[in-house]
């Protein structure tokens, strides 16, 4: 069931004909989009409104205005709602593009610098908060693009979730809020077929992971004038093309790129019906009941609900199998 609070939530629903909604991973972004009867609307509610959205008991996240559009045959209005700050001049320049520079510092300290300005708060990940940053540009980038740039450095993602800006691994069963997420176990249903309301369907990529077991990477000692090597894992090695500037850097890299190779597998696109508690940066498992090639651990990357009227119908998942 969907649901909406807010001021007005009772309109809405009562003449809510479809609507999706898309928890993203980081690039997308999360996104809900409404489609209305508009016979007998007398108002529009306005940009910038604010309304918590649910499915049943779930909260997923409070969503504002972000974009309005009417037809007129068929007569319908859409609303376009968006968890990143809406603002139509930008007062405090949260899309300007900026530059700054940062020596031996933590990830949790470029994001205090870099949105408490916005009204952020921040959330980093244990896993990310003791990694010291030897030195960082942002050359000509919105908040939004350079924070999405540190976050691949290092397998993450950088979000937006109501009042509180994220950095997460991605795949982690503790969310980008800093909550558990529930991991989903998924079966197939008995005579699977298209013509049933639980069909389930799995598109999946064939080759996926790269056949690594390690990461080299290089870094130039000022000590001693030389190109010197770092690494993780063992044979055999992918190695990192750039010269990196430490020791410590050139280690974390290749930490960050051996999670990401151990992490990551064959992609898959999971149609099913629709699972309140299935988020993107959590955790779905496709259990024995799936063919061998489909089975196993998956992390979701995003999720996009579809619904109509207030009822959810399915859910369209996209995933990497996990290397655990």
């Amino acid at each position: 069931m969907f649901k909406l609070e807010g001021k007005d939530a009772e309109m809405i629903l009562a003449n809510l004909k479809s609507w999706n909604l898309t928890d993203g991973n980081g690039v997308e972004g999360d996104s809900l989009t409404l489609s209305l009867f508009s016979e007998g609307i007398s108002g529009i509610p306005p940009k910038g409104e604010k309304y918590e959205v649910y499915l049943g008991e779930v909260f997923r996240e409070t969503f504002q205005i972000s974009k309005r559009s009417a037809k007129m045959s068929p007569k319908e209005v859409s609303l376009v709602l968006s968890v990143a700050p809406f603002s139509q001049d930008d007062a405090n320049g949260f899309r300007a593009k900026k530059s700054n520079s940062w020596d031996r510092v933590s990830i949790e300290k470029v994001m205090v610098d870099s949105l408490l300005p916005h009204g952020y708060s921040i959330f980093v990940h244990p896993k990310l908060q003791k990694i010291e940053i030897e030195h960082l540009d942002r050359t000509d980038e919105s908040c939004s693009v350079f924070l999405r740039r540190l976050a691949k450095q290092y397998d993450a993602v950088a979000k937006p979730v109501g009042s509180t800006y994220v950095m997460v691994p991605k795949g982690e069963v503790l969310s980008a809020s800093g909550n558990t997420i529930e991991t989903i176990t998924l079966s197939l249903p008995v005579g699977n077929s298209s013509t049933l309301p639980n069909f389930v369907n799995v598109d999946v990529e064939l080759d996926g992971r790269e056949d690594f077991s390690g990461v080299l990477a290089s870094y130039l000692s000022t000590d001693e004038g030389k190109r010197l090597d770092a690494n993780a894992g063992s044979a055999p090695f992918k190695v990192l093309g750039k010269d990196f500037n430490s020791e410590a850097e050139a280690k974390q890299a290749c930490l960050t790129e051996l999670r990401r190779i151990q992490r990551e597998g064959r992609k898959l696109t999971i149609t099913a019906p629709a699972n309140s508690s299935a988020f993107s940066e959590g955790l779905i498992v496709l259990d024995d009941s799936f063919d061998l090639l489909f089975r196993g651990s998956c992390s979701i990357d995003s999720v996009t609900f579809f619904g109509q009227g207030r009822q959810a119908k399915t859910m369209s998942i996209q995933a990497t199998l996990t290397g655990v």
